[in-house]
């Protein structure tokens, strides 16, 4: 049974947080509803991913003398051969990363990129900055692959974590690091080649995607070996199945499908029936047979969340924390209202400012009347500045945790459900106005999964060192660093009547 809340006059009012329309006659002002500042409001908080700044695509070639031992093997050669035929592109930007130095070449074309492993006079010395390329890739931001030995040398052999902090900062922004990785022999020992795919959220260059399915549809590269990783902090896949007009509410929740958001990450959903009602019908439901429904109802639910592309991160449980942001967010509507409503002045024939007797300028319309002075100076900060909810709001809402593990495992997606908290208290909530209520799905428990054999490909015999493990430690250094626990993945924002 449908429940609607048959008091729609409340309707005008939970459209108008803040200032309603005034002013003296002839001077309108301009208001908004929270359905037109909500995604700017969500932005100030969990702001998008930064952009790519590469519209082409950049190569990095390592020139120390040991890549010129790696290219001399066959697997090793005709893998980069591949590579350089997978790219979809016909000119790249190519960097030479040689001795001291970092060196772009200008105007190659594919075939010219083909020669440049062949040159072999151009590979020597043990030198390469190798840290100054990873660092000018994320640096710049760049969809670009660095194809090196990862073996860094500065008047010795570094088995530091040197990359640690680049490839952190990488995934901490949302994009991911793909390896391809060949081996090589090299005066008896074990080497590795590793292709390091910086690859943007987003980007339209996703060269390492393009890589993968030339290997895995190519005749020719079923003849080569090659280990392949993908590292994001980010992989989140979310789905609704749902109507864009009301979202995932239950339908007892009244939702107003005018003022609903469907966002990308988030979505604001105003719900008219009042608290009891939602509690009566929602939170002690009963089932086509009469029965109880354990816990009540879903509020909220068809939300599914895919994580199975964190493979290097294993994510115990979701869960949700709740807050009260009515405030916070009319501070926000306040500041856009008195931004689009400036006093407005008396001018003469060319536009001019007509002054008083006391060389004041005279007001037509004086805007906003609590962001103006009656002389039309500013008198209100319009620099918001953002603020984490003080306090959480812990027992107004449940995460069905439970039926979240059992649809994952079903079908490695799992539907988010938020029912209304048996044990709930009006603590947080006013019993006079409208409430805005934030409540951000999180990632609560992750750690690093280390435990893949493969991984020994980050680590090879050194010339100075009996193990290099620079390669993997940071990988994993920058895993821990950019561990996604407690990561905001959705939010709703609810707008409800008073309780």
């Amino acid at each position: 049974m449908k429940i609607i809340n048959t008091h729609l006059v409340l309707l005008a009012m939970v459209l108008a947080v803040g200032l309603a329309s005034c002013g003296k006659s002839g001077c309108p002002l301009k208001t908004y509803e929270p359905k037109q500042l909500i995604k700017a409001y969500h932005y100030n908080y969990f702001p998008p991913m930064r952009q790519s700044n590469a519209e082409r695509f950049a190569i990095y070639l390592d020139y120390s003398g040991s890549m010129k031992t790696a290219f001399k093997d066959a697997n090793t050669a005709n893998f980069y051969q591949l590579f350089i035929n997978s790219l979809k592109i016909s000119t790249v930007d190519f960097y030479e990363v040689n001795n001291f130095s970092i060196d772009k070449i200008e105007n190659l074309d594919k075939s010219q990129l083909y020669k440049k492993i062949k040159e072999a006079a151009r590979f020597k010395g043990d030198n390469a900055p190798l840290n100054t390329a990873v660092k000018d890739i994320v640096n710049r931001r760049l969809a670009a692959v660095f194809i090196t030995d990862g073996e860094l040398w500065e008047n010795g052999e570094r088995d530091d974590p040197w990359a640690r902090e680049e490839f952190e900062r990488w995934l901490r922004d949302g994009n991911t690091i793909e390896f391809f990785i060949t081996d090589h022999p090299d005066a008896g020992k074990q080497k590795h080649i590793f292709y390091i795919c910086f690859v943007p959220k987003n980007s339209s260059n996703n060269v390492a995607a393009d890589f993968m399915f030339y290997l895995q549809n190519s005749i020719e590269a079923k003849n080569y070996a090659y280990t392949h990783f993908a590292f994001t902090a980010n992989a989140v896949d979310i789905t609704k199945d749902y109507s864009v007009t009301t979202g995932g509410a239950n339908e007892n929740a009244g939702v107003d499908e005018t003022a609903f958001v469907n966002g990308d990450n988030f979505e604001f959903v105003p719900i008219m029936n009042r608290w009891k009602d939602l509690y009566k019908y929602i939170g002690q439901s009963y089932d086509q047979n009469g029965n109880p429904v354990p816990d009540g109802a879903p509020l909220l639910s068809r939300l599914n969340v895919d994580l199975s592309k964190m493979e290097f991160y294993t994510v115990k449980t979701l869960d949700i924390k709740v807050s009260n942001v009515t405030a916070d967010f009319n501070r926000f509507n306040m500041v856009a209202e008195v931004k689009a409503n400036p006093p407005t002045f008396v001018t003469d024939e060319k536009g001019e400012p007509l002054l008083d007797e006391n060389r004041l300028p005279i007001i037509s319309c004086p805007g906003h009347y609590e962001g103006y002075t009656a002389d039309g100076k500013l008198m209100y900060d319009t620099v918001f500045k953002p603020t984490p909810p003080a306090k959480f709001i812990p027992d107004l809402f449940k995460f069905d945790e439970k039926h979240f593990a059992e649809t994952y495992n079903t079908t490695k997606k799992g539907e988010v459900c938020i029912k209304l908290n048996s044990n709930f208290s009006e603590t947080g909530l006013s019993n006079t106005d409208f409430n805005l209520l934030r409540i951000d799905l999180i990632l609560s428990d992750v750690s690093v999964n280390a435990q893949n054999a493969n991984l020994d490909k980050f680590i090879w015999e050194g010339k100075q060192v009996k193990q290099n493990r620079s390669m993997y430690n940071s990988i994993l250094g920058a895993l821990n660093a950019a561990n996604p626990k407690d990561k905001v993945i959705y939010t709703y924002y609810l707008y409800t009547l008073p309780y």
